[in-house]
């Protein structure tokens, strides 16, 4: 069902409203689906990355205790905290579809980290299964997100100045 901007006024909402809101979440059942999931998984990895870094940059007992077990540094916190608010600048941020890349990545290196290091003290499952759905949960998000949020441009394969340099050094390219 298309809703044009000419059809008249519903009584849930104006024009401009259901415009806005098929513009953003399409207009099919199924592109509104899968915004719904986006929204959600970006909302909750978002909202756990804002809580855990003021928890890291606090020093909440549940931070000290943890670090304890796991026998981290306390400045860790400190750099965990200020990655997780510049992860969420960066997927807040409009463009910049390249930082958007980088800080799924890293979003996704702090939850597998995290569970890789409850593990390896041996941990219950509670401790380490809980990053690993947030790690989930960021996979979800980034692979839901509008084209016009991702990268349209790719690195090339080979960077021209490192090929010219490799090409200066003697070494012959096997293609």
């Amino acid at each position: 069902m298309t809703i044009t901007a000419n059809a008249p006024a519903t009584s849930t909402g104006s024009n401009r409203v259901t415009t806005f809101v098929n513009a953003v979440a399409g207009e099919t059942l199924s592109s509104r689906v899968r915004f719904t999931a986006f929204a959600v998984a970006t909302g909750a990895v978002l909202t756990e990355s804002v809580v855990g870094s003021y928890w890291d940059l606090a020093r909440t007992q549940y931070v000290v205790d943890t670090f304890a077990d796991l026998k981290y540094p306390m400045y860790f916190a400190t750099i965990l905290g200020v990655s997780k608010l510049a992860a969420v600048a960066a997927a807040v941020v409009p463009g910049f579809p390249r930082l958007k890349e980088w800080a799924y990545a890293g979003l996704t290196f702090v939850y597998v980290g995290a569970a890789a290091s409850h593990l390896a003290i041996g941990d219950p499952a509670p401790k380490w299964i809980s990053p690993l759905v947030f790690a989930g949960l960021t996979f979800v998000s980034w692979s839901l997100r509008l084209p016009a949020q991702r990268d349209p441009k790719p690195l090339p394969k080979v960077a021209p100045r490192f090929k010219a340099l490799v090409g200066r050094s003697g070494r012959t390219e096997q293609v």
